[in-house]
């Protein structure tokens, strides 16, 4: 996979790859489960509010 990033992005993304002593891709990786994993909790707790009727 081919990832592109603005030239800001990039240097953010290398920067804390390096405070963080890890490779940058490795870095991405964590990110994006992160960001993934928080949005599946969030569309979960939409659903049960739904059915909760909160």
């Amino acid at each position: 996979m081919k990832i592109n990033f603005t030239p800001e992005t990039y240097e953010a993304l290398i920067n804390r790859a390096n405070k963080e002593d890890k490779p940058a891709a490795a870095l991405v990786s964590e990110l994006i489960t992160a960001i993934l994993s928080k949005e599946e909790n969030n569309e979960d707790n939409k659903t049960r509010k739904a059915i909760s009727g909160d």
